[in-house]
């Protein structure tokens, strides 16, 4: 590709004059004047000549694509071990989620019985009040004990009422 059309070459013919090779040279060394630094050579270095087809080329081209295609996703695919470092900061996560997790289920823990004491409290107040309210009931009436043994009976058995 560099050394066909960009050269100037008609590639309809197949002879390639001494002269145009020489207006060709004198192009390219007035170029090279233009752009040579003071430490480059002052001749113009040579175009290097490719003996091989331009499928050759191309397909050389291609391969090296392809190459760097499968090198670029081969190390992306490497499974490394983990270093010294960061095997220690994983393990001190671990450890503080472990804590962070334990505090959160004590302090559930606390809450839950702090909970359950101040429902036995409350039971307990009630459960003072009411004989003092019985207490303070005339015992003039005096009913049966069958109707007192019902009356306990309601509060301890409750009957299932069957929907249709």
């Amino acid at each position: 590709m560099a050394g066909g059309e960009a050269a100037g070459v008609d590639l309809s013919r197949k002879f390639v004059s001494e002269s145009e090779l020489d207006e060709r040279r004198k192009k390219r060394q007035e170029e090279w004047e233009k752009v040579r630094k003071p430490d480059d050579p002052e001749e113009v270095p040579e175009e290097e000549y490719d003996p091989r087809s331009l499928f050759e080329r191309l397909q050389e081209q291609k391969d090296k694509k392809q190459q760097d295609f499968e090198e670029q996703f081969k190390f992306k695919n490497m499974v490394r071990g983990l270093d010294e470092d960061e095997s220690s900061f994983l393990d001190e996560v671990s450890r503080q989620q472990i804590m962070v997790e334990k505090q959160r289920r004590d302090e559930e823990k606390q809450e839950l019985l702090e909970y359950r004491s101040a429902l036995v409290k409350k039971a307990s107040a009630e459960s003072r009040r009411e004989p003092e309210k019985s207490l303070s009931k005339p015992s003039g009436e005096q009913k049966t004990s069958h109707l007192s043994q019902a009356h306990l009976l309601v509060g301890a058995v409750k009957r299932r009422k069957y929907a249709p």
